[in-house]
């Protein structure tokens, strides 16, 4: 495991460039978010997807997100409406996960069969820096293996990832702050999990 320290202000530009280049050549990426570290690849490398597949195999494909730099990329993985639109457009990037419905092609794109796909565009400073040196979606997950597992520092996370993962992105400790689960599948929201009261998502058009 390949790991670079990263600024948590002004990610270095040399540490995002060879990132972009491991996740090209099909790497599994440790990461900080917004909402804490994750597990990710490049969704468009199905040889990537399977060894994120293969680590996460306890746990449900389900729990898996894509997470993109903004609303246009959405639209290769999951149906948005003018009502998804305009959820997106104003409470992104944030710390939302929202649920859409899949795009038809979404089992040939990402080897899973659901109706539904989580859709993430954070503004976390390194997912953020990330984007603009890399233009595929990152297929992503929550850094652990197995349930009611918490890693927030680079300590607690090597011992456990650094055989399972190719290269970690460490910005020493991010505390963990799940995000709102939100679901447009009906055409009007849900709130499947989160502390916070959306009044202003529900009285849109």
């Amino acid at each position: 495991m390949l790991r670079l320290e990263i600024h948590p202000e002004t990610p270095q530009a040399r540490h995002i460039k060879t990132i972009a280049e491991m996740l090209r050549r099909d790497a599994l990426l440790l990461y900080p978010t917004d909402s804490g570290y994750a597990i990710g690849c490049s969704a468009a490398r199905p040889k990537a997807m399977n060894k994120l597949y293969a680590l996460k195999k306890p746990m449900k494909k389900a729990l898996m997100a894509m997470l993109l730099p903004d609303i246009s990329k959405a639209t290769g993985y999951a149906r948005i409406n003018n009502f998804a639109f305009q959820i997106l457009k104003t409470y992104t990037p944030g710390p939302y996960t929202f649920i859409l419905p899949a795009d038809p092609q979404i089992a040939r794109k990402l080897d899973v069969n659901r109706p539904e796909i989580g859709i993430r565009i954070s503004s976390g400073v390194f997912v953020k820096a990330l984007f603009k040196e890399f233009d595929e979606p990152l297929l992503s997950t929550a850094a652990k293996i197995e349930e009611g597992q918490a890693f927030t520092k680079p300590e607690e996370l090597i011992p456990v990832f650094q055989h399972k993962v190719d290269l970690f992105a460490d910005m020493g400790e991010v505390l963990i702050s799940p995000t709102n689960i939100v679901s447009l599948i009906s055409g009007e929201v849900e709130v499947i999990r989160g502390s916070l009261s959306l009044p202003e998502i529900s009285i849109l058009p």
